[in-house]
């Protein structure tokens, strides 16, 4: 294609996930929408965004400290995050999405991540916005002032400006690889090492775990490395034939992954203080000395998961008398239980990448490459992550809200 024949557009996306949406929708309110061109490798946009917060789409969280975000260079792009994180709700509203907040979490009103998506279709389709689909791009080159985005069918598309959001490395039936950084190391951008995060964690010793497997428990848990608490959640925790999953697995998973010696400490009674706990089982055996320690947490707490707890963490015979238990073992096996992490369950099921494009070398304001004016990048493809809880949505849109501020 001769590129003196094609007027360049005033943008090119590479990726049509959660902030290449939202760039295009901005972009091309001001430039319209023949000027801006949306390239995405699968043959429809947005399909991450529809498995997003289990289908309900966590859009983002009212506490956006910059604790919840992680990075090789933690707090470098901390004041996007400030300047951008209240502004991803009107621009929902702006398109007819109204929010709702369910334990800090921002959802939509109708709680249904395919309604956000149908509303930023249909923003895009209303203002003309050129969109190609099953387009993988494989390239992109500067001569002078003008990108040029090579696609695996040997097209050429020209660009004044050439936004990344290709996402990262996890689950690749989605379209996320890791093979389009790419895209951005070819301009002598570094990738850091790359870790699955949010995703499901394996336990070492899965005797720890014996007899758990299919049962959830709401609970307390701390991530301990190296003997210091890392990071702490509550939430419902689901026990697996490989070893955690549930949201305070998820959660976790991101102060873990890439650790070796990680254990989560588990508080399975967390309604109790350790005072609380131990008067009424020493009740319970004052009062019903006739029953045996398969029972002694019986009405205090799921009696399969407390028989399983006192027999792993072999506190007595289950079979002899409550009052033959000392009560202070009871107790640190409800408690404080450890399990230590062996590992996770991999990139094609976490649904976070950990890791990326080093955010250092982008203008912290902007997202600008420094070394080529133009070229932006955007969300899960950089080494910014987030914990479960709506933050990576929130940098991905946070991230697009910067990167088009810049370009308008």
């Amino acid at each position: 294609m001769n590129r003196e024949n094609q007027r360049p557009f005033k943008a090119i996306i590479i990726g049509g996930g959660a902030s290449g949406l939202m760039l295009s929708i901005n972009l091309a309110n001001k430039f319209g929408g023949d000027r801006i061109l949306l390239l995405e490798k699968l043959d429809r946009v947005g399909k991450k965004l529809l498995s997003t917060g289990n289908g309900r789409c966590n859009l983002s969280n009212v506490d956006n400290d910059y604790n919840h975000y992680h990075s090789q260079n933690d707090g470098y792009f901390n004041q996007i995050i400030a300047e951008y994180s209240n502004k991803v709700p009107k621009f929902f509203n702006s398109i007819g999405v109204p929010f709702s907040v369910e334990d800090g979490k921002v959802f939509p009103l109708s709680k249904q991540a395919s309604s956000v998506l149908d509303a930023m279709r249909f923003k895009l389709e209303s203002i003309g916005v050129k969109t190609l689909t099953s387009t993988s791009v494989n390239r992109v080159k500067k001569y002078d002032k003008i990108f040029t985005v090579f696609d695996e069918n040997g097209r050429e598309f020209y660009g004044e400006n050439v936004i990344v959001s290709v996402g990262g490395k996890c689950q690749k039936h989605l379209g996320t690889d890791g093979s389009s950084y790419s895209l951005l190391t070819e301009f002598n951008h570094k990738l850091t090492n790359l870790y699955p995060s949010i995703v499901q964690l394996k336990v070492k010793d899965l005797l720890r775990i014996k007899g758990l497997k299919g049962l959830k428990q709401k609970v307390d848990a701390k991530a301990v490395v190296n003997g210091k608490v890392v990071s702490k959640t509550q939430g419902d925790l689901l026990f697996t034939d490989y070893g955690l999953s549930g949201n305070v697995a998820f959660y976790l998973s991101s102060y873990l992954t890439g650790i070796k010696g990680g254990v989560i400490e588990i508080d399975f009674c967390p309604e109790l203080t350790r005072e609380e706990l131990t008067r009424l089982l020493i009740e319970k055996q004052n009062n019903c000395s006739y029953l045996n320690g398969e029972y002694l947490l019986s009405g205090i707490m799921n009696l399969k998961i407390s028989q399983s707890l006192l027999r792993n963490e072999s506190v007595g015979n289950l079979q002899n008398p409550i009052t033959k238990f000392d009560v202070s073992k009871v107790v640190d096996a409800v408690k404080n239980y450890k399990i230590e992490i062996s590992g996770t369950m991999g990139f094609d099921v976490a649904q976070v990448t950990k890791g990326g494009i080093c955010v250092q070398d982008f203008n912290p304001l902007t997202l600008e490459s420094k070394f080529a004016s133009g070229l932006y990048a955007t969300g899960e493809v950089l080494d910014v992550d987030g914990d479960c809880g709506g933050y990576n949505l929130n940098w991905a849109f946070c991230s697009a809200l910067a990167v088009s501020n810049s370009i308008l």
